[in-house]
């Protein structure tokens, strides 16, 4: 049983997190505009001799809302430092999906003394102009209105990111899985959490696709596993990666398609990893 429980930062802000298990730190950062509550599947998936603490990311699920988010991922890695500190560690493995693979990625950049590993899942590359064409459309208001449009919207946004990406485009060319592909109750439980994080949703999420350039891979020096789940909704775009001269530390873990198989590919990316991190036996 995942535990749960706050920490104050020192601007005054609250980050709420679940935490289990011992041993070697692993932070779990989640994808937005979810929160830590989708990280438990893959806490319970890891293998003996971590301590994973999954924090909601500011702004989302119970965590305070970053006071200036900035232009771009800054304030978020920045967070994510002062999170860690908080707890009294000075180096951690990181795993994050989507969003949180980039906050990883950019937590890493900024401190790679304070990054052990990384493993990064549901992270793609996108051109300037896919990145512009998306983010015309992709985050609509969804600031209450008394008529309730903005719960209808919401619903359709949830449903219809299960199925195509980007998911405003509803046709076959985009569709990424069938209708019902995913259960509803997980589709409530996103609704629940794009509504509690409210009408700033878009804050971590939109910076997110801004950073998602395999250009910022380049300047990670830490030991680091790509999840290359073949059900991503972003695998079209992940697969970019395989062509791009990424350094020797950056290498990809492929998986298949079930989230059995994807659970135990994160799992083992981080034992890998952690031992890597092992000192030298005296």
């Amino acid at each position: 049983m995942n535990k749960r429980a706050y920490v104050e930062l020192p601007d005054g802000s609250q980050t709420h997190y679940r935490h289990c298990g011992s041993g070697a730190p692993l932070i779990l950062l989640h994808a937005s505009p979810l929160s830590s509550a989708w990280m438990e599947p893959t806490m319970a998936a890891l293998p003996e001799g971590v301590y994973a603490v999954a924090p909601d990311t500011p702004g989302y699920g119970a965590s305070d809302p970053l006071a200036t988010p900035g232009e771009d991922l800054s304030g978020y890695a920045a967070w994510l430092k002062q999170f860690i500190a908080a707890l009294g560690f000075e180096r951690v493995g990181v795993y994050g999906s989507s969003t949180g693979a980039q906050i990883a990625i950019e937590f890493a950049r900024a401190w790679p003394a304070a990054a052990q590993f990384l493993v990064l899942d549901n992270a793609a590359h996108f051109t300037d102009a896919e990145r512009e064409y998306i983010l015309a459309r992709y985050f609509p208001d969804l600031s209450p209105r008394e008529d309730g449009a903005h719960l209808q919207k919401a619903w359709e946004m949830v449903n219809a990111t299960w199925q195509w990406f980007p998911w405003f485009e509803q046709d076959e060319e985009h569709r990424i899985a069938p209708a019902g592909a995913a259960p509803l109750e997980m589709r409530q439980a996103m609704l629940v959490d794009q509504l509690r994080a409210g009408p700033d949703y878009a804050h971590a999420y939109r910076r997110a696709f801004l950073n998602e350039d395999a250009n910022r891979l380049l300047g990670v020096s830490t030991p680091t596993h790509i999840i290359r789940w073949q059900a991503s909704m972003l695998r079209q775009y992940a697969n970019r990666l395989d062509h791009m001269d990424l350094p020797p530390n950056i290498t990809m873990a492929h998986c298949g398609p079930s989230m059995d198989e994807r659970l135990a590919a994160i799992s083992a990316a981080v034992a890998d990893l952690a031992k890597l991190q092992r000192p030298p036996a005296e």
